[in-house]
């Protein structure tokens, strides 16, 4: 996935007082929980999933 490449890499102090929209996304075998940020336009990957049996 090559769209991984602009997301950037946090620390969880760097997200202290911001509000996200959340976005759950799930699709053979893989669930990417993402948070957006309207304010400065970025996008945070808050967690991953993979399940190797479906994949």
């Amino acid at each position: 996935m090559n769209w991984f490449k602009d997301i950037p890499v946090f620390k969880w102090d760097d997200l202290d007082g911001k509000t996200l929209f959340i976005r759950v996304e799930e699709s053979e075998g893989a669930k990417i929980i993402a948070g957006y940020d309207p304010v400065d336009g970025k996008m945070y990957v808050l967690a991953e999933e993979f399940n190797k049996g479906e994949m």
